[in-house]
């Protein structure tokens, strides 16, 4: 559905836009109209609104067979005086227009015509706040709320609509179904899940940033950190191939988005616990990561063990998709969590670990303290004998 003249974010329209059709209750407050700049409807914006609509409907790749709902097409063939020469000329057409057989028609053979395109006129009753088209682009019903399933139908209309409107000529791209099976707004939820996806990947950043410096607040060591920290992020990455890969088919959403922060959270207390006893034990790197096995490989695995199984019981909820959601993220992380604890950070440890005082904060600021620049001593009374001679 293609909107003039009105702002962003897009509409959610009510089952019927139809100008008569205010007899329910409450008409007025299903929608709200977020109104732009003044939006001129006067006889270029009028033969504008036409051609926008003969060039998307001969779009095949986006229009399914040429189906378009356009009012102001229809008032064109219905009427000689079109386009009309200013706006309360083309709100009076267009109050005729509905009151006309050849609208009639429309209602009978097309379902849902009144819904598919309409106009809304404003509250003085002289002029028109909005306008609006529909086309039929086959948008299945059950498509799922994510970025990924609504991309191939949203970037081409995207597109195909970026092309006919700019900053001047403002329209909004929207979705709607026929009256009695509405779909949900996928145009307008496209923009809002695409911005979650890039705020979740920038919160894994910011939560490996925030996870290093803490651990090496807790470890006084720069280099144990980065080796847990690098386990972290696969564990994180696995996670995601799982979760999105999942026989379910779970798709990116605001439920993942926050599911994503909460793995990256959990995934931190494996390597942190493995990483801060090889750091506090003695002798070479070896013997510190069998002694950090020793110490809390079993703690660590009896954790990953209780965390998973309590996580099983809501995979289970498939009634409620955040639980059911939530319990494979945790499960799925305390698996990769674990293997890779073991499977990957603890022989690194054991291969290029730091040993004795290597990357220790408390002995790289005793050595920055240390290098003083050296002072040019003060010529002596026999170095100035000698250099004058």
């Amino acid at each position: 559905m293609l909107v003039y003249g009105l702002g962003s974010p897009a509409v959610n329209f009510p089952a019927s836009f139809d100008q008569f059709a205010r007899m329910e209750d409450g008409y007025e407050e299903r929608f709200t109209l977020n109104e732009a700049p003044r939006f001129d409807f006067g006889p270029a914006t009028q033969l504008r609104i036409v051609d926008d609509c003969d060039v998307l409907r001969a779009n095949a790749a986006n229009v399914h067979g040429g189906e378009a709902y356009c009012l102001l097409n229809e008032l064109q063939r219905w009427s000689t005086a079109f386009p009309y020469p200013d706006e309360a000329s083309l709100l009076a057409a267009l109050t005729a227009f509905y009151a006309s057989s050849h609208y009639e028609d429309l209602l009978t053979n097309y379902t849902g015509y009144g819904a598919y395109t309409g106009f809304v006129a404003d509250t003085a009753g002289t002029g028109i706040r909005a306008l609006f088209h529909a086309f039929n682009s086959t948008l299945p019903l059950g498509v799922p709320i994510s970025p990924s399933s609504i991309a191939r139908y949203y970037d081409p209309w995207r597109e195909a609509v970026d092309e006919r409107c700019d900053e001047r000529f403002r329209c909004e791209l929207t979705n709607f179904g026929p009256p009695g099976r509405e779909t949900a707004n996928y145009f307008y939820w496209m923009a809002t899940l695409r911005e979650l996806g890039h705020e979740a990947v920038m919160n894994i950043m910011i939560a490996l940033v925030v996870s290093y410096v803490v651990l090496v607040m807790v470890t006084r060591n720069v280099l144990v950190p980065a080796l847990s920290i690098l386990s972290i992020g696969s564990t994180v990455t696995c996670v995601l191939a799982a979760i999105f890969l999942h026989p379910n088919e779970y798709k990116f959403d605001a439920n993942a988005a926050i599911l994503i922060v909460m793995a990256t959270g959990m995934s931190v207390d494996y390597a942190v616990h493995l990483g801060h006893f090889y750091n506090d034990q003695p002798g070479m790197r070896f013997e510190k990561a069998q002694m950090a096995l020793h110490g809390v490989g079993l703690s660590v695995c009896g954790g990953a063990l209780t965390t998973g199984g309590a996580a099983l019981p809501l995979t289970l909820a498939q009634h409620f998709l955040f639980f059911e959601e939530a319990g494979a993220f945790i499960f799925c992380t305390a698996f990769f969590g674990l293997f890779f604890s073991f499977a990957m950070l603890m022989p690194l440890l054991m291969i290029i670990g730091p040993e004795g005082s290597q990357g220790d904060l408390d002995d790289l600021f005793a050595k920055a303290c240390s290098k003083t620049t050296p002072v040019r001593p003060a010529p002596t009374e026999t170095t100035r004998a000698e250099l004058t001679a």
